[in-house]
């Protein structure tokens, strides 16, 4: 039977202790999606290490009476091509039956939401299902934006690891002559360690024709480290038809370096790139990435919440019964 409504819920960070509950969640969230908990084969161990490491971050939920974790939000460090400033990326949200609609998620949210604008980070963003009605109505209610709506943004993956592998292997390979690769930090505050993320354009010395864009790693509990990247062509009036710049075996190259230059093995690669240039998104086919975005299992599409609407989230009030931790407002938790 759901709670009743006067049930106190506690919204706190998330600890090694909360590990065994929330990869439980997790488990039970991956049936709701068709299957996937076939994918889920990350163990407790590892998910302790990773939180240690910083790259996976927790808020939870808990019942205040039991103290038992009735939900959770897990977020990494995001970086987008369009964004000066670095924001999370919520990689799972999930509440028990038995606390839906009484805004447990929407308070995670929230307190996220808080976090990100006291500590001048100015972006959320994360990957819903269409068919996931009540998620998708609840995420335009609080002013996320459906960006493979209004910039045809297009989510890509590549797997399983033997393409990651390969992907490895060209990134060991030197640049052919007349391109070159600039990196650096997205972000000093996040710099040196696995939330660190890179700014990126591989280069063309005879057109100035450039893929850049941003990675960096995030964490999923059912496939582990996964590389993010947010790709981009820029193309000038460019003579060169075909370009020189833009063949397979280059953009193998780019994404191989990113994920070394991580410091990282990732067991897939997600890929954020507007599938309106073409050249690009035939590349990223070729390569071997899938769009996902009308795939059998689920159009998957990515949303984002900055500027206005991630004020508006930051100053929502939460309701009388939910008790938010004091250092859920504070920068520390970054």
């Amino acid at each position: 039977q759901p709670v009743a409504m006067e049930t106190q819920i506690q919204i706190r960070r998330g600890t090694a202790d909360d590990i065994e509950a929330v990869a439980a969640q997790e488990l039970e969230l991956a049936n709701s999606h068709n299957g996937m908990q076939l994918y889920c084969r990350i163990e407790c161990d590892e998910h302790h290490r990773m939180l240690l490491a910083g790259l996976l971050k927790l808020l939870v939920a808990a019942d205040c009476q039991s103290g038992r974790v009735v939900g959770f939000l897990l977020y990494t460090p995001s970086y987008m091509h369009s964004q000066p400033e670095p924001g999370f990326y919520v990689q799972s949200l999930f509440v028990e039956l038995d606390y839906r609609r009484h805004r447990v998620g929407q308070s995670l949210l929230a307190t996220l939401g808080r976090l990100a604008a006291s500590s001048g980070f100015g972006h959320l963003k994360l990957l819903v299902q269409r068919s996931n009605a009540p998620a998708v109505n609840c995420y335009r209610r609080l002013g996320f934006e459906f960006l493979s709506d209004t910039e045809n943004i297009g989510f890509f993956e590549l797997w399983p690891a033997k393409f990651v592998n390969s992907m490895l292997r060209a990134g060991r390979r030197p640049l052919p002559a007349g391109l070159s690769l600039e990196l650096r930090d997205c972000d000093g505050r996040l710099s040196g360690g696995l939330e660190a993320g890179r700014r990126f354009a591989l280069t063309c010395a005879a057109c100035d024709c450039r893929l850049q864009g941003t990675a960096a790693l995030t964490y999923c509990m059912w496939d582990g480290c996964i590389m993010l990247a947010d790709l981009r062509l820029l193309r000038p009036a460019c003579a060169q038809r075909p370009c020189q710049l833009l063949s397979v075996a280059n953009l193998k190259r780019l994404l191989g370096r990113l994920a070394l230059s991580l410091a990282a093995s990732p067991r897939r690669l997600w890929l954020e790139a507007p599938r309106q240039q073409t050249e690009l998104h035939r590349m990223l086919l070729h390569t071997g990435l899938e769009d996902l975005d009308g795939r059998h299992d689920g159009d998957w599409v990515v949303c984002a919440l900055r500027g206005a609407q991630l004020c508006g989230l930051a100053e929502r009030q939460v309701a009388d019964h939910f008790v938010i931790e004091a250092d859920c407002a504070a920068p520390a938790i970054l």
